[in-house]
């Protein structure tokens, strides 16, 4: 048998090193004339960087590590002069700060951070790749979509990391940061639908969100689906069908994770989730041929993120939880149904996670389980029925109760079947 060729680990490191700065030269070879740093440049200049890293080891000397990144900017500067002595146009940076951040990736790999340098490497070739495209989409950002975009980053890059992470009620059950967190998916979902809506039309951007989101936050979706249908009276058939496609992605993902974890589950729950998904597409259907789906509504798309909407959500949120916690306090007795009906109004995914596992662990039988699930979409329902008739009561007849018809029909399929 063959031993197994060792592959030196500076030799390694250098290869990578080169990969990585050649797959960025690759995108700045595209350029039809003029390439002042290609592949062969890129690729030798951080395939450098694990040289000088291990020489600096090697003699104790980091300071060869500041000498080459030195030496990269000096060569950043000289493109930037030849540039300016070669052309009367502008002359962009962008190049010169590539090398410098590839000196920089070659340094990364020498240092072991493989993962790191080749993710930022990809990042980099994306945003060098779409430079017209991210150059036409700033030049249509207005100046409230810019706002509204440095809000969310400082809810996400500011905000969120130094949220408290302990408990702040008696129950244990709000936590700060698993708050703020809920806040942003529904900021996420908001700017979703609103790219759906400019790119899809008013109608098909709604129903988009509606079935791709509603598979991920049911409820933020219902809810910012409902302040839609607040701002017109042409977005309530529209809206009110996103809804039930939103819940239809709801169950369809319950049922999912609880029949992957436990394939046992899916004779018991196939039936009652077939009929609860097909009110969902029948009654969404019947609203989209029948009702009023125009291509734009007459209310303006502004703001794409709403802080005072996410905020008033955030708060439904945390009642609810709190809710949860009570009702397991005070129905305790009834056992694993009731918990996981508490359980379904904060996260009816996390009911089916449960189920699914204390039925692989035997203490519990298929018919236990499955009820738990349904008992889970049956809670989330309830949810989004209390949200919609808070934020607008336009969608009662059209939504709201087409989900009491979907939650009856499923237990009742699930308890006769």
């Amino acid at each position: 048998m063959l031993d197994v060729i060792s592959v030196p680990e500076l030799l390694a490191k250098v290869l990578v090193a080169i990969a990585t700065g050649g797959l960025i030269g690759l995108e700045r070879e595209r350029q039809p004339t003029r390439k002042f740093a290609g592949l062969r440049t890129l690729a030798l200049l951080c395939g450098a960087g694990p040289i000088v890293v291990a020489i600096g080891q090697q003699e104790g000397h980091p300071a060869f590590v500041g000498a080459y990144l030195g030496l990269a900017g000096a060569l950043a500067l000289f493109i930037v002069y030849v540039r300016l002595s070669l052309t009367d146009e502008d002359v962009g940076l962008t190049t010169s700060v590539t090398v410098f951040l590839v000196a920089l990736l070659g340094v990364l790999v020498g240092y072991g951070w493989f993962f790191e340098s080749t993710s930022i490497a990809i990042v980099l070739v994306f945003l060098l790749a779409e430079k017209e495209r991210l150059h036409r989409y700033v030049k249509g950002v207005s100046d409230q979509e810019l706002r509204d975009s440095l809000k969310l980053g400082a809810v996400v890059f500011i905000l969120y990391p130094i949220a408290p992470t302990d408990p702040v009620d008696p129950f244990g059950v709000l936590i700060p940061r698993e708050v703020l967190l809920f806040v942003i998916f529904v900021l996420l979902i908001e700017f979703v639908s609103y790219v759906s809506m400019r790119q899809l039309g008013g109608s098909k951007g709604l129903a988009v969100t509606g079935l791709l989101a509603g598979g991920a936050n049911s409820f933020a979706t219902a809810g910012v689906l409902a302040r839609m249908a607040t701002q017109s009276r042409e977005a309530v058939d529209a809206a009110s069908a996103a809804v039930l496609l939103a819940t239809m992605s709801m169950i369809v993902r319950n049922v999912g994770i609880a029949t992957v974890l436990a394939v046992g589950l899916f004779w018991m729950l196939w039936q009652p989730a077939v009929v609860m998904v097909a009110l969902c597409v029948g009654i969404a259907a019947i609203l989209w041929v029948h009702g009023e789906t125009p291509d734009r509504f007459d209310f303006a798309l502004e703001s794409p993120l709403s802080l005072t909407a996410a905020a008033k959500f955030a708060v439904a949120y945390a009642a609810i939880l709190l809710v949860s916690v009570l009702a397991e306090a005070f129905f305790g007795e009834l056992g694993l149904y009731a918990t996981a009906f508490a359980g379904g109004l904060v996260s009816s995914a996390a009911v089916s996670v449960t189920a699914a596992t204390v039925f692989n662990q035997g203490g519990i039988g298929a018919e236990q389980a499955a009820g738990m699930v349904v008992l889970g979409i049956l809670a989330s329902l309830t949810t989004k029925i209390i949200l919609l008739e808070v934020i607008s009561g336009r969608l009662r007849l059209k939504a709201a109760v087409p989900m009491v018809l979907v939650g009856a029909t499923g237990v009742v399929t699930f308890v006769v079947t």
